[in-house]
């Protein structure tokens, strides 16, 4: 029913929401699309970090050819895609809190963070 209507709209919908109701909904969708990107950074890295890890061992003779390089490929995607998705590494979650802190600092110049007030 709601498939292929992609990200939510908020212009359409600004007549019958409040102000606050349109930026919670704002907010929302942003977090949304960190959350997402944030994961696709942590699969790449745990992907990379499985591939340059392989390079230092010595390869065998099942997976000494292209295939077994695509199959190891493949599987490396695949692990990283899942470490993600489960959040085991909590890179996303570090990912997501320091762009917070950047929003929250952005928002507010005036005040000093509190490391750097007396």
């Amino acid at each position: 029913m709601l498939d292929g209507l992609g990200l939510l709209d908020t212009s359409q919908v600004t007549g019958t929401l409040t102000g606050a109701k349109v930026d919670q909904v704002e907010q929302l969708v942003r977090r949304g699309d960190l959350l997402k990107a944030s994961q696709e950074f942590e699969s790449y890295f745990v992907s990379y970090m499985f591939k340059v890890m392989r390079e230092t061992v010595p390869q065998g003779e099942l997976t000494a050819n292209k295939m077994g390089e695509m199959f190891y490929s493949f599987y490396d995607q695949e692990i990283g895609k899942r470490a993600a998705e489960t959040g085991s590494l909590g890179l996303s979650d570090y990912v997501l809190a320091a762009v917070a802190r950047n929003e929250d600092l952005a928002r507010s110049p005036s005040n000093p963070p509190p490391s750097v007030q007396s």
